[in-house]
């Protein structure tokens, strides 16, 4: 039996993941326009550090969905500067840099024969990670950060969360149990039901008594 048939079957099945600001940060909080003044890869693999619990999240979600997409609009020299620093790219499928994410993520389902409804982008820059990506059709949430706290918008503390919150969505997404009956229409039920047989009544209301 190969890996992807021993995976539990999640609602999001298909994981898109933004880089800077979502998988990685500033690091002791600086502000990631001091980077940009004057970007390069060398200065980047000492600007910015793995968020907190990203490769243990990564882990898990590698055993638990189908497949994982990073979605980036950093450069590509610097993308894989800091993708080599932490180690984490084994953990991507495919790894889509510049453009319109809602557009790259859409032609990546596409291709492959994936459902939207089954995948889900997870970023922290409404302009760039949730808007674009909703606009195609496709589930997007924040990754909560100080700059996108007036957005209204499904949010996670962070990537770190991601394995939890994909349980939570399962259990929302399954079918509701059905309702229980009022002991009014329970009793009314066991009137009728004891109509009906007559001759064997008491026998009948023991045994659904103990169904």
């Amino acid at each position: 039996m190969n890996q992807r048939s021993t995976r539990p079957r999640h609602k999001y099945r298909h994981i898109f993941l933004d880089a800077e600001g979502t998988l990685y940060v500033p690091r002791r909080g600086r502000s990631r326009w001091v980077f940009w003044e004057n970007p390069s890869a060398e200065a980047a693999v000492d600007f910015f550090e793995l968020d907190r619990g990203v490769r243990q999240a990564l882990e898990q979600l590698k055993g638990e969905a189908e497949t994982i997409c990073l979605v980036s609009r950093n450069s590509e020299l610097i993308l894989n500067a800091l993708l080599d620093k932490f180690e984490i790219r084994d953990y991507f499928d495919e790894i889509m840099v510049n453009g319109h994410k809602g557009k790259k993520i859409e032609e990546y389902l596409s291709r492959n024969g994936f459902r939207k409804d089954e995948s889900i982008m997870v970023g922290d820059m409404p302009s760039l990670d949730i808007i674009p990506v909703k606009d195609h059709g496709i589930e997007a949430i924040l990754v909560d950060r100080p700059y996108n706290r007036s957005v209204n918008n499904e949010r996670i503390t962070g990537v770190r969360d991601l394995p939890a919150w994909l349980r939570l969505a399962d259990i929302a997404d399954r079918p509701r149990r059905p309702r229980l009956a009022t002991l009014d229409e329970f009793l009314s039920g066991v009137t009728q039901f004891a109509r009906e047989v007559e001759g064997d009544s008491t026998k009948s209301l023991i045994a659904v008594a103990r169904t």
